[in-house]
């Protein structure tokens, strides 16, 4: 009988622990079931797998050993295929200057996403490696003899605004990637420097 708080009586948690935890169904019980859902047409049976014969296992392994000693002779015949064009990196470096248009209040949202678009298709050329957009916060200049000074931007002063870092076959192919950026259309300046390898 169940206690006034609605907990268990001790005889009843006795009996309760005394339960399996867990029992898998009778299998007929199991075999009715799958066999009321592929009826209902709800579940369908596995298809028997029937093994392959051993003439057709002997057929396959020689036509595999046929085409792998073919596509070795053809290579030898052609020659071993040129190394790509080894991509170098390219920071490309996004300033802001007097001549630069910000977005207005309504435009932002299009101008981030004008952005995304660009580096977006870049991805997927795989031609862009990072970029980020930096903060307008006042620049944190570490100097001679590690002095720190901080200063917020002069008005009409070109700063830093951002980069991203591309992967090209040279400078040339940099430059034409770095044309296409939104960033000049809006009067922005981009300085394209190699990376070196260190």
């Amino acid at each position: 009988m169940t206690e006034p708080n609605g907990d268990l009586t001790p005889r009843e948690r006795d009996a309760l622990a005394g339960l399996p935890r867990e029992a898998p169904p009778p299998a007929r019980l199991e075999e009715a079931t799958v066999s009321a859902l592929v009826t209902r047409g709800l579940l369908r049976r596995p298809a028997p797998r029937r093994g392959r014969r051993p003439l057709e296992l002997g057929l396959a392994l020689a036509a595999s050993i046929l085409l792998f000693l073919g596509g070795l002779a053809v290579g030898r015949r052609t020659g071993p295929a040129a190394p790509p064009a080894a991509a170098t990196q390219f920071a490309l470096l996004l300033y802001e200057g007097p001549e630069y248009r910000h977005a207005a209040a309504g435009e932002q949202d299009d101008r981030v996403r004008e952005y995304g678009e660009w580096a977006g298709l870049r991805a997927e050329r795989g031609e862009l490696v990072a970029g980020e957009k930096l903060r307008e916060d006042p620049d944190v200049v570490i100097g001679v003899n590690g002095t720190v000074t901080t200063a917020p931007p002069a008005a009409g002063e070109t700063r830093l605004a951002g980069f991203f870092i591309i992967r090209a076959a040279d400078r040339r192919s940099a430059l034409e990637i770095a044309q296409t950026c939104p960033h000049v259309r809006y009067g922005g300046s981009i300085v394209i420097r190699e990376i070196e390898p260190t």
